[in-house]
């Protein structure tokens, strides 16, 4: 597959987005402020890559979050915003990728990029899937696109990479195979700090929130082993309401 860089006309490059004082509190999952008129995302004087880092053709599985094109709104660290009508997200090599007006595939830049949600098509302001661009915790340098699960002061985030595998060389196939697969890390986010979680589970969630007399009652009564995304979400739901609860003050 060939790949297209561009470069974004007009947009001051403000370096890799960490932390603002917008995600202080917590990343933004919804559209509320989007401009359904807003211009579409497509510069005028795309610039040719140098060439692509992989040909997907020969890759079993996908690289992409989804292989559907689907309409998108990327939120830029300067305050600005695009919509794109039909946008992917490359989870190999962490970048956007966008059909212009013309048909032609293109990648978006990712300096200046902070968010990327995915809409409706049907109705632009419903948001099915968002991403914040974080500093790469499992690194700890370079940034990468979370997918942001749940909305409140902690938020369950997930940095999901996809890698390549070749097995060894079959001779009745005459090659090599090469496949993606997945990579998952989880964090907790919480006032604009990344808490990472050894798994998925009990005991990593609780080591990372430490329980209350509120969130302990909820558990027991539950009996949620907080083992999957949406086991974790919810919990995580009333931790956020035993905040609100009573005004932060955990007893």
């Amino acid at each position: 597959m060939l790949r297209k860089n561009i470069v974004l006309a007009g947009i001051c490059l403000l370096g890799i987005f960490i932390t603002t004082n917008v995600y202080a509190q917590q990343l933004n999952m919804d559209v509320r402020d989007f401009d359904g008129n807003m211009q579409v995302y497509d510069p005028a004087n795309p610039s040719k890559s140098k060439g692509a880092k992989l040909s997907y053709a020969e890759v079993e599985g996908s690289a992409f979050w989804s292989d559907q094109w689907k309409p998108a709104i990327i939120f830029f660290n300067n305050g600005g915003k695009a919509k794109i009508n039909q946008a992917k997200l490359n989870l190999y090599t962490g970048e956007i990728h966008y059909l212009s007006n013309d048909g032609t595939e293109l990648v978006v830049e990712n300096e200046g990029v902070v968010r990327l949600i995915f809409v409706n098509k049907n109705n632009l302001t419903q948001p099915i899937a968002s991403f914040a661009k974080l500093m790469n915790h499992t690194t700890g340098n370079g940034a990468a696109f979370y997918k942001v699960l749940n909305a409140g002061l902690y938020q369950l985030i997930l940095l999901q990479k996809q890698l390549v595998k070749t097995s060894p060389y079959d001779p009745i196939q005459g090659k090599s195979i090469s496949s993606f697969y997945s990579k998952k890390d989880y964090a907790i986010y919480n006032e604009g700090k990344v808490i990472p979680l050894r798994d998925l589970d009990r005991a990593s969630i609780l080591a990372a929130i430490p329980l209350n007399s509120l969130t302990e009652s909820w558990l027991k009564t539950s009996k949620s082993k907080l083992k999957s995304e949406k086991e974790v979400t919810d919990y995580l739901e009333q931790v956020n309401l035993s905040y609100l609860a009573i005004n932060g003050n955990i007893k």
